[in-house]
């Protein structure tokens, strides 16, 4: 008897281990599903304050905030009449990604003349060049990791057939009057 007491112990250490690994595996997914579909990017709880007045037309300021690359482009009239013509995108109305709520789609801004994102690629997180359209060849310019030369649009949407698959991250922002910026959390 027992022999058939210790199959059993057996058995039950089986199973407790199998639900031990199932229960740590349902975890691991629920947090990267919580992160993949989080709705903003968290930047440590600071704020940061941007002088629009000093970024001129068709530039963009670069700044450091929450320990992520931040891009604050002033979108000139080049800019704006560019994004209309983006059929190559995985996802052209801007609908699924991390951005604030309330940000005028597809233009992902709050004002057409601005756009601040994470400027960081969205799959090994490298750095962003900025490609104003008039210098794009055979195509309508926007952003370019330094990397892989990933392509994005002038509202951050992820083109299509590369490795990055979901628009650049849109932090939390807002306007203080019509030349500040404030990133952050209110």
């Amino acid at each position: 008897m027992q022999v058939g007491n210790d199959s059993l112990a057996r058995v039950r250490i089986r199973a407790v281990m199998k639900l031990m690994v199932l229960g740590a595996a349902l975890l691991l997914v629920g947090i990267m599903l919580r992160y993949a579909f989080s709705g903003s990017v968290d930047t440590g709880g600071e704020t940061l304050r941007v002088d629009l007045a000093e970024i001129t037309p068709g530039e963009a300021g670069r700044f450091i905030h929450g320990n992520r690359h931040v891009l604050v482009v002033h979108r000139d009239a080049a800019w704006q009449a560019a994004l209309a013509d983006d059929d190559e995108l995985v996802d052209p109305a801007a609908r699924r990604g991390q951005q604030p709520d309330g940000l005028a789609l597809p233009l992902r801004s709050f004002r057409p003349e601005w756009l601040v994102v994470i400027g960081e690629s969205t799959d090994l997180g490298c750095e962003l060049d900025l490609v104003h359209p008039e210098e794009a060849d055979g195509w309508s310019g926007g952003f370019v990791d330094r990397c892989r030369g990933g392509r994005y649009d002038g509202a951050g949407r992820v083109y299509a057939e590369q490795s990055a698959r979901r628009n650049l991250p849109i932090p939390d922002y807002r306007f203080a009057g019509d030349d500040r910026l404030i990133l952050g959390s209110p």
